[in-house]
């Protein structure tokens, strides 16, 4: 009873324990698994009040890939531009709705079926016409086709398939009259008036002649100004929408190793190779490496004229038959080639040739040939069909055996009638030798590589040595700090929810994805990626979430300090030689330097010799009176005094609608690269995409 007694008391005790502890385990799957809570767990990004949702991601990510299949591409930076597009697409029609411009069935049933096809269905229209045998392409008789099937043979199933492209094709007229319409309003707002014209003219066609002298601030040493960080923070506070963030952003400090053969497996690989290059030369064929899979075997038969590869073509005219060697070695893999045999042949022949839908006709054809008529008098392409005066190889591969023999055999001029089986049934076509080239020398060739690959051992050691740094280093600082030591070398980059890789190492996303759910100063384990080429391991230095790039932010740091620094000097120069003279040569005298004569376009990335970005100094020479000495001016690398002398147009006259022009391809429709900053305005892009990317580990 007293033990009954004592559970009844404490109950309520166990009832509060019981709820804490599964309150706990519900938030802790919130934090670490929030996008399931509250929130939109199949949206994979938004913006403007559109949304990208995950199927429709992954439907357009599929056809990409399936578009780009057998080719190289880059797998996470074309994620990032699916949801752009679609975020564009969606943001387009929005803002189509949003101004009122609609496209009509009116409009889109003239594109579709109209006297001039819209360029979006010309050519669905013409290739469903030549399949419905019509003698031009009309998108009325299609449409008739779809409607009726039954009116032009057609079962109803072919009008089904017929409706299915037909309203795939009416989505991108749509979609094509409709961006037609949108960029053609759009473009009335970047339109010139007089001034713009004018200002495109000024900037242009005038060349302006000026003596100048300049001061480099490198001529000023770091000990001659006083500099510090309040110095590198103004310098950044005056240029801070340079470094505006348009997402949260980690610095992250990574260590990129790549899995490369050691010293030890390129020296088994020599031997190995030495070994193959020996048995090959002592065996037949290419026996001595058939069965190792180290070794891929590629055998062609050619002739000398037809290897592009010099070495290859000076080892096949210049080796023995029968004897292997080494002809290319690289940083990853050795081409061992053979001559396996070589023989006399003819290396092609210009042929003739005719086929008929009625064979019997054939014979008549071929005498019709030796008597003289003209192949293209013969050829209806309808009920007869041919190749006139091709030249074609007897050597090519899968060329028949008893075809190669009667050409080779045939009397060059003399047409003939050849006679094959073709699965159980005979086929017949008519041959005309009109040409031979001389005999050549073939030479049949086995080419032999072998790819010098990383060994387990290898792999081993490289994973278990970073690895061992991680575990020995597990603060972000000592990261950094001891990676030298060990032998490594840090990286670093500046990543957000919507980059597509860690700095430059290819598919890299889910590493990214890392580094966006890890806090400040945490080291992640050792990593690889999917296609085994390198390992990673990386540690969040810091977290910018705050709308700039901080001025002590590694991405910017250096770079901020020389501009700081730089202003510094151009600040003591300028203090230094204000009103210390009056003209040029005065200015010359006084600096220590020589002046000098240029040319200066204000449209010219490049100002004399100081470089580029030197806007400040363009625009006051751009803004000066001819005959009036101007400065010191302030520039990025120097400071300058000049004297516009002379304004040279080359008597190129001002018209308002060249230069209009001129200001339209500079300025207007022509530098909008993609509307979707100008659709999304004020908005962000909120990229949730990392959301479906597996979290990474060991």
């Amino acid at each position: 009873m007293a033990t009954l007694e004592k559970i009844r008391n404490k109950s309520v005790l166990l009832f509060v324990i019981i709820i804490v502890a599964l309150l706990a385990f519900i938030l802790g799957d919130f934090l670490t698994s929030g996008r399931t809570y509250f929130s939109d767990p199949t949206t994979v990004a938004k913006a403007g009040g559109q949304k990208v949702e995950y199927q429709e991601y992954q439907d357009r990510l599929s056809r990409l890939s399936e578009q780009q299949r057998g080719r190289t591409y880059d797998a996470d930076a074309a994620s990032q531009q699916v949801i752009n597009d679609i975020l564009l697409e969606k943001l387009f029609k929005q803002e189509c709705r949003d101004l009122g411009i609609v496209v009509t069935d009116k409009e889109i049933s003239e594109a579709m079926t109209g006297e001039n096809l819209h360029p979006a269905a010309y050519q669905t229209i013409a290739y469903l016409s030549q399949q419905l045998g019509l003698p031009a392409a009309s998108g009325a008789d299609v449409f008739q086709a779809m409607s009726q099937p039954a009116k032009y043979g057609l079962p109803t199933e072919a009008g089904t398939q017929i409706r299915q492209i037909w309203s795939e094709t009416e989505k991108q007229v749509e979609e094509q009259l409709l961006g037609a319409k949108f960029y053609r309003l759009l473009g009335g707002l970047f339109g010139y008036n007089n001034l713009d014209a004018k200002a495109i003219y000024d900037d242009n066609a005038a060349t302006r002649h000026i003596s100048y002298v300049s001061k480099d601030v490198a001529s000023v040493s770091d000990d001659d100004v006083e500099f510090g960080d309040a110095d590198i923070q103004a310098y950044w506070n005056a240029h801070k929408n340079d470094y505006k963030l348009n997402e949260e952003m980690r610095n992250v400090d990574y260590i990129y190793v790549a899995i490369e053969p050691s010293q030890a497996d390129r020296m088994a690989a020599q031997q190995a190779v030495e070994a193959a290059v020996a048995a090959l030369s002592e065996q037949p064929g290419t026996e001595a490496v058939q069965t190792d899979s180290r070794f891929s075997i590629n055998r062609n038969t050619t002739t000398a004229a037809g290897i592009n590869d010099r070495r290859l073509k000076s080892f096949v005219t210049d080796s023995v038959a029968g004897k292997a060697a080494v002809i290319n070695q690289t940083n990853t893999s050795y081409t061992i080639a053979k001559v396996l045999s070589t023989k006399q042949g003819i290396d092609s022949l210009n042929v003739t040739m005719l086929s008929a839908q009625d064979p019997t006709i054939l014979d008549s054809l071929a005498a019709a040939l030796n008597s003289g008529t003209r192949f293209d008098a013969l050829v209806d392409n309808t009920t007869i069909g041919g190749q006139d005066s091709i030249w074609a190889s007897l050597e090519a591969p899968g060329i028949d055996a008893k075809l190669k023999a009667a050409l080779t055999e045939a009397t060059p001029g003399k047409a003939f009638v050849y006679t094959d089986t073709v699965n159980g049934e005979a086929a017949s076509a008519i041959y005309r030798v009109n040409r031979r080239h001389a005999p050549v020398t073939f030479y049949e060739v086995a080419t032999i590589e072998y790819g010098i690959d990383p060994s387990n051992e290898t792999l081993e050691k490289l994973t278990q040595d970073l690895r061992t740094y991680v575990s020995n280093n597990s603060s972000a600082a000592d990261f950094t700090e001891n990676a030298s030591n060990a032998g490594y070398s840090v990286q670093s980059a500046q990543v957000g929810a919507s980059s597509s890789r860690l700095g430059m190492a290819s598919d890299s996303r889910k590493f990214v994805k890392w580094a966006m759910d890890a806090k400040k100063g945490q080291v992640s384990p050792m990593l690889q990626d999917d296609k085994q080429s390198y390992l990673i391991a990386m540690a969040v230095t810091d977290i910018y979430d705050k709308g700039y790039l901080p001025a002590n932010s590694p991405a910017i740091a250096t770079q901020l300090r020389q501009q700081a620094l730089n202003s510094k000097k151009a600040d003591k120069l300028m203090a230094d030689y204000a009103g210390k003279a009056n003209d040029v040569a005065g200015y010359a005298k006084a600096m220590g330097a020589e002046a000098a004569e240029s040319n200066v376009n204000f449209n010219s990335p490049v100002f004399l010799n100081m470089g580029i970005y030197e806007s400040a100094l363009q625009g006051a020479v751009a803004a000066a009176e001819k005959g009036k000495t101007v400065g010191p001016v302030k520039g990025n690398h120097a400071v300058l005094v000049f004297e516009v002398t002379d304004v040279n147009t080359d008597n190129r006259p001002f018209t308002a609608e060249e230069y209009g022009q001129r200001f339209n391809q500079t300025f207007g429709m022509g530098r909008l690269q993609s509307p979707l900053p100008l659709l999304l305005g004020k908005n962000k892009v909120d990229n949730k995409s990392l959301n479906f990317i597996s979290p990474v580990g060991e």
